[in-house]
């Protein structure tokens, strides 16, 4: 039972990375020509001719359960340096600590907010410039998306090298879909698209209320949402909610909510309530599912809708990096496992197990082995994960700023009242209701620094 737990949580990579890292960064291309002289036509990365001397490496688990990195990653890792000597650090050691004693790991394993809060924080950024010439790691493999998450933080430095990002599909009911005699949702959809399959399915029947779509919303529509919208301001202190792509977007996944029937309160509307509905079979079609609870009924998968005005774009992929620290004694070596872990040898085992490549290029072979080592999702239409090109993050905010935290948790309750009995409200009044809230908490706040 441990292992299909842990199965699962693996194909659950996205949110759980993503969730602890909001309200960040990411941009269009523009890294593309990097290092083109250094091309490895997607074969894994070539090795300096020392690559297999001694070395010790260590890992600071920040995003990484210690697990993970045992079961998955230092195997890995070892059968390709069978000579490096690989230590998980687990993140319950604070990094000012390590500083401390003078044992800081040579790698921090973290998501795109890992670089101010540890790597900026504490001065450990290391520019891997020379030791990308060096190892002539082909940077232009990397998906441009990711390496911009991580250049709008350091000014256009590449200090660590993504290893794997998020994917995403759209869950459907089979068994319901037969049930009511409706056609099954297929790849490339719109939202408009899925809308009218929702309202198919949205009926009260024999007492049961069945509906065509829920969602753990709040994440879906607002925290990794397509239109790569933020909530606070790139370069003020001031909220960045109303504004009118901010309301197609609200106004575009509400509606699956009002729909004939429905009824919601202050509980059975709250997004991570919502999130538990599918796995129950009374929903047709949900993102964010839990296969591990699906008992019931019969499933697959399609690829995430998308708004028409901005077709074929995905969630965010957050991905995870390896951060080479300035302290670190191997600082080659460090270098080569990045390297390797981005080649297709590596990450064709890590998609076997979940993991869904950060390369700008995707082999078939790598979709059609989506998640092969899981049980949940053995015979489902698994390319869907790949459909779409993720998403761009909102830009990082300018240095200095206020990060107000609570910015998100006031967007998901204004926007909440828009569909709970009682309280609507149209999207104008939810945005400038947002909007004061998140103003006034951000003076609140740099009131109390002064």
């Amino acid at each position: 039972m441990m292992k299909s737990r842990f199965t699962y949580m693996v194909a659950l990579l996205s949110a759980v990375t993503i969730t602890a890292t909001a309200c960040g960064s990411s941009g269009g291309s523009g890294t593309n020509n990097a290092n083109m002289d250094n091309q490895t036509d997607g074969k894994a990365v070539q090795q300096t001719p020392d690559s297999q001397k001694p070395a010790e490496l260590s890992f600071y688990l920040g995003s990484m359960s210690k697990l993970e990195f045992e079961e998955i990653y230092a195997p890995l890792i070892r059968d390709k340096f069978p000579n490096y000597k690989l230590t998980g650090v687990e993140s319950s050691n604070r990094i000012p600590d390590l500083i401390a004693t003078g044992n800081v790991p040579d790698i921090i394993i973290s998501t795109k907010g890992g670089i101010p809060s540890m790597m900026q924080e504490y001065g450990l950024e290391q520019d891997l410039t020379e030791l990308i010439k060096t190892t002539k790691f082909d940077l232009s493999r990397i998906e441009p998306a990711f390496l911009d998450t991580m250049k709008y933080y350091t000014n256009g430095k590449i200090i660590g090298i993504p290893i794997n990002a998020a994917s995403f599909a759209l869950h459907y009911n089979k068994t319901l879909f037969d049930k009511f005699g409706v056609a099954y949702p297929k790849d490339g959809m719109t939202w408009d698209d899925t809308y009218e399959i929702a309202q198919k399915l949205t009926r009260n029947e024999g007492g049961v209320q069945y509906r065509g779509y829920s969602e753990r919303w709040h994440q879906m529509f607002m925290e990794f949402n397509q239109f790569s919208l933020p909530y606070l301001d790139a370069k003020e202190d001031k909220a960045a909610v109303n504004t009118d792509q901010w309301k197609t977007l609200i106004n575009g996944f509400v509606r699956f909510y009002k729909l004939p029937g429905l009824k919601f309160d202050s509980k059975s509307g709250y997004t991570e309530e919502d999130l538990k509905v599918f796995a129950t079979g009374t929903s047709g079609m949900q993102i964010f599912a839990q296969p591990d609870q699906f008992k019931t009924f019969e499933w697959d998968i399609v690829s995430v809708p998308t708004f028409k005005e901005k077709p074929n774009g995905a969630l965010w992929g957050s991905p995870r990096f390896f951060f080479i620290t300035n302290t670190s004694k191997n600082k080659e070596a460090a270098m080569n496992v990045s390297a390797f872990i981005t080649s297709d040898e590596a990450q064709l085992k890590l998609t076997k197990k979940g993991f869904a490549p950060p390369l700008a290029k995707i082999s078939d072979e790598m979709k059609n082995s989506f998640h092969a080592d899981s049980q949940f999702y053995k015979g489902k239409h698994v390319t869907s994960f790949f459909y779409n090109k993720p998403a761009s993050e909102p830009p990082a905010r300018t240095p200095g700023l206020i990060y107000y935290s609570k910015a998100q948790a006031i967007m998901i309750a204004e926007v909440q009242k828009m569909f709970t009995e009682g309280m609507e409200v149209d999207v104008n009044t939810a945005l400038r209701n947002a909007e004061e809230l998140i103003n006034k908490g951000i003076a609140e706040q740099k009131a109390s620094k002064k």
